[in-house]
């Protein structure tokens, strides 16, 4: 986790440092070395090139390790599930620039990969996230708010041709900044305040 830290600790002028790395992606194909990250290819990327252009040099937009000041992450609000990691990218480069960003590589992780179904929940919460920012920011303005009901289909058990009809409602809510609580119910460790997934 020294990775993360470092760029902190050895430039005043970064405020939040985001982590990639090589995922590879095991199938019954064999391993694909960089596999991995299907939702950032194909939502996360091609929506941030078309809204958020500046934000296109991050290898993984959706890692979930990052680290940052502390009094820069107070001043952010955190989305809930998936959407919190493109949230903290558009926030920041609207409130402080895309010199204030930085990422390290930090190698090779391999994770449990997820089937299409929890993707597509997945996908969901990152679009409905990104079209919350165009809104705020004026980009777009719907004249009725996205539908957060996300209707899939799974296969009948064995052979079966019929399909179950699966309704997962993906609403995202968003945890207030912290500077806008109360002095009392804020944290008080260090000047860092790092997660990692």
């Amino acid at each position: 986790m020294t990775g993360l830290l470092g760029p902190l600790l050895t430039d005043p002028a970064i405020a939040y440092v985001k982590g990639f790395y090589h995922r590879p992606l095991a199938g019954a194909a064999g391993v694909e070395p960089d596999g991995g990250g299907r939702v950032t290819e194909l939502v996360a990327r091609p929506l941030l090139n078309m809204y958020w252009p500046e934000l296109a040099g991050f290898v993984q937009p959706l890692a979930g390790e990052y680290a940052g000041r502390r009094e820069v992450l107070e001043g952010i609000p955190f989305v809930t599930h998936y959407g919190v990691e493109v949230g903290h990218l558009i926030d920041l480069l609207e409130l402080h620039g895309l010199d204030a960003l930085a990422q390290v590589d930090l190698g090779h992780r391999t994770h449990r990969h997820q089937g299409t179904q929890a993707l597509g929940r997945m996908a969901a919460q990152i679009m409905l996230t990104l079209m919350d920012r165009l809104e705020r920011g004026g980009r777009v303005i719907s004249a009725v708010p996205p539908s957060t009901a996300l209707a899939q289909f799974r296969r009948g058990a064995g052979e079966a041709v019929e399909r179950e009809l699966v309704l997962t409602d993906v609403a995202l809510t968003q945890r207030p900044p912290l500077e806008s609580l109360p002095p009392e119910i804020r944290p008080v460790n260090s000047s860092l305040l790092r997660r990692t997934a």
